[in-house]
């Protein structure tokens, strides 16, 4: 999906949660603040960030919303906090576990 699509598809659903007159709903503020965000999925290999992988924090800076940051692996706190300073990421989802890592062997 290109940003003009997300862009497109966020439009859509903004109409149809607003209401036809009256106050915005706070159910509907949540809900169209939750189709705000992104999940980026991170990619490390022994111990490092993959610096390829941050295309998806540029992508989900152009949607827009809060962006959450995904990274998996053993030892994986300095990726962790390498991430965590990655411009316009939020918050992080750090799972440390060797079994992430079978994949490269």
């Amino acid at each position: 999906m290109n940003s003009r699509t997300g862009l497109s598809i966020l439009r859509q659903a903004r109409t149809q949660l607003r209401p036809r007159n009256g106050p915005f709903p706070v159910a509907s503020l949540s809900a169209l603040t939750r189709l705000l965000s992104s999940l980026a999925v991170l990619e490390q290999r022994d111990g490092k960030l993959n610096n390829g992988s941050l295309g998806a924090v540029t992508a989900a800076k152009k949607l827009g919303g809060s962006i959450t940051a995904f990274v998996a692996g053993g030892n994986i706190t300095a990726v962790a906090e390498e991430a965590a300073k990655v411009n316009g990421v939020e918050r992080i989802i750090a799972v440390d576990n060797a079994a992430y890592d079978k994949a490269w062997e």
